[in-house]
This record gives C-alpha cells, sequence and structure tokens, in this order.
C-alpha cells in the first residue's frame, strides 16, 4: 500500500497495542491519585477497549511516518514521549472538545480548566508515547536484525 510505504507495519501494531494498554494501565492503576487519573471506562465496556485499543494502532501511524520519525529529535523513547506530548496538545483542543460533546463518557468526565483535565491526558499521553518510541522498530533497523 502506498500509504504505509516505509513503515514496519508489524512492529507499530505491536508497540500501538502494547501502548494503548499501557496507557489505559496507568489511568486504572493510579485512579483519584491526587485527583487525577480515572477517566478510562474499564474492562465493563468491551466496545470501549477494542475502539481504544483500535485507536490506539491508529494514532501511530503518524508517528512511523519517516518524515515525522526522522525529524524528532533523540532515541526512540524520546522521539514516542515528544509524540505523545504534541498529541495530548492536539487532543484537548480537538479531539477533546468533539469527542465529550458528541458523548464520549470518559471525556464528559473531565472538567474543563481542571488540574485533572490537564494532567492525567498529558501524562497519559506520554506513556502512551514512551511505549510507542521504545517499541516501534523503523524498517531498516528491523531488516538489518538477524536471528
Amino acid at each position: 500500500m502506498q500509504v504505509i510505504r516505509g513503515i514496519n507495519m508489524r512492529s507499530l501494531t505491536v508497540a500501538g497495542l502494547v501502548a494503548g494498554f499501557m496507557m489505559f494501565f496507568v489511568d486504572r492503576w493510579f485512579a483519584g491519585l491526587f485527583g487525577l487519573f480515572g477517566t478510562f471506562p474499564g474492562f465493563n465496556s468491551a466496545t470501549w477497549m477494542i475502539s481504544h485499543h483500535v485507536q490506539a494502532v491508529i494514532f501511530a501511524i503518524p508517528f512511523a511516518w519517516r518524515t515525522i520519525y526522522d525529524n524528532l529529535p533523540g532515541a526512540g523513547w524520546m522521539k514516542g514521549m515528544l509524540y505523545g506530548f504534541l498529541w495530548w496538545l492536539i487532543f484537548p483542543l480537538l479531539l477533546g472538545m468533539l469527542a465529550g460533546a458528541l458523548g464520549a463518557a470518559p471525556l464528559q468526565r473531565i472538567q474543563p480548566g481542571s488540574l485533572s483535565a490537564l494532567l492525567t491526558p498529558a501524562v497519559l499521553h506520554v506513556v502512551y508515547g514512551f511505549f510507542i518510541g521504545v517499541l516501534y522498530t523503523p524498517p531498516e533497523a528491523s531488516e538489518s536484525m538477524t536471528l
């Protein structure tokens, strides 16, 4: 496919799934800590869990594009954390307002202007980015590895 040329899709899929789960895990693990976290509905909603993990893979695709990946500074984990932070900047402005207005339950629990509305998504997106950055292997690196 033209759209995914130059992307190691196997590595990206694994990285996206793990990063999505770790984002969820950190939110559940620290739920209520300092009045933060606990925004995800949990395992009670199979539809939500599946859609969250599909989105975690889809939103990782731009990270793997050579133009973005090569221009982010640092090692893989730093590239990923910066990418996650950039998604956090986009998240409340575009996705949060739109999805919350359309009825996305986790986003309705976030009170605009609260500390939770700023810090919780920031930490979760940086965690997401960290795991994408650590686990994603660009095609050249994966092709040069021999077993």
